[in-house]
């Protein structure tokens, strides 16, 4: 019997009925770059930073930018477009390479971020990417993969399973990686609690440092760092409201787990990464210069009104500020 995980995964990437497929952009979210371009533009000067790192620890190589889970492209050609305005230096020999797994949105991003004058290449997943020097980043992709729903059950922690009909069923767990998290936060969970536990978010950053020879793994996503003790239990979203039932209608609401960047740091160590940063969105954005974006909406029209609301969503604690992460790790740098 599938495994939750297994639904999960099914439900968000079938390619004829799983949510990413049919997703209206903005409709159940809104992700950062589709709120205002001043994100890509503050995270593109961040990404400048590190490949100039790259390139004095490692002159004469070709740098290569890669973004994980692009999407429709919407952030690539935000980044794209602030490399080669303020950083035409960086942009300069650049390769831009695209990861995304819907093919779909992976030619219309290729098409729209090919526009801002850097050569720009694509490939379905990280096992298809080359080794490289330069700077690897993804937004709201770890949420996003499939994870592990674990359940207390008269003291023992159980996996649960999803039938043919829907229906959940507890049963054993279904590897020997998911005991030690189990054990960890069994004593802090009543009876029937839940928690998630992503093994595809802890195997696809080793997979990524894998393919990093030398530079920098740029990760922000919404979580925190959760104690070895504090449950995780996934959510489910349709039109920007919490929705209870995780099961029903697959493929009409957005399943997502908290990102626990413990976990990510923990594993980006064993992967041969050491951090860099980690800071709250806010930080990051305030830190990056944001307030300029901000004094540029002044006045007093709806329109300058509307632009200075969405600004201020992505850094105001209320808003992604303090729910959203930036976790930046190095390797050979």
């Amino acid at each position: 019997m599938p495994t939750f995980r297994d639904f999960m995964e099914s439900a968000l990437y079938d390619p004829e009925r799983g949510y990413y497929s049919t997703r209206v952009p903005t409709e159940d979210f809104y992700t950062a770059p589709e709120l205002h371009p001043a994100f890509g533009a503050v995270l593109a000067d961040h990404l400048a930073a590190l490949l100039r790192a790259a390139r004095a620890a490692r002159p004469g190589e070709r740098l290569r930018l890669v973004e994980a889970g692009a999407g429709n492209g919407t952030l690539a050609c935000q980044v794209a477009r602030r490399l080669r305005e303020a950083h035409p230096d960086v942009a300069e020999g650049l390769t831009f390479t695209l990861v995304e797994r819907t093919r779909r949105d992976l030619t219309n991003a290729v098409r729209s971020a090919t526009a801002y004058g850097i050569p720009v290449d694509a490939c379905t997943g990280l096992d298809r990417l080359p080794a490289f020097t330069g700077a690897l980043y993804s937004n709201e992709l770890l949420d996003a993969l499939a994870a592990h729903l674990l359940q207390k059950q008269g003291e023992r922690m159980l996996e649960v399973y999803v039938g043919e009909d829907g229906r959940e069923t507890l049963g054993p767990l279904s590897s020997p990686e998911l005991a030690e998290p189990a054990a960890r936060v069994a004593p802090s969970l009543d009876e029937g609690g839940r928690h998630a536990v992503s093994l595809d978010a802890r195997r696809w950053l080793a997979d990524a440092a894998a393919r990093l020879s030398a530079g920098f793994l740029v990760t922000l996503d919404y979580g925190k760092r959760f104690s070895d003790e504090t449950p995780n239990a996934p959510r489910a979203y349709r039109a920007h409201r919490l929705v209870d039932d995780l099961i029903s209608e697959p493929g009409t609401k957005d399943l997502t787990v908290p990102v626990d960047f413990g976990a990510l740091i923990e594993a980006g160590r064993a992967a041969g990464l050491e951090l860099e940063r980690y800071e709250s969105l806010a930080r990051f954005l305030i830190e990056g210069g944001i307030s300029s974006w901000v004094e540029a909406a002044a006045g007093d029209d709806p329109s300058s009104y509307r632009e200075r609301a969405k600004l201020k969503t992505l850094f105001h604690p209320e808003g992604m500020g303090e729910a959203f992460k930036v976790l930046t790790q190095r390797k050979a740098i």
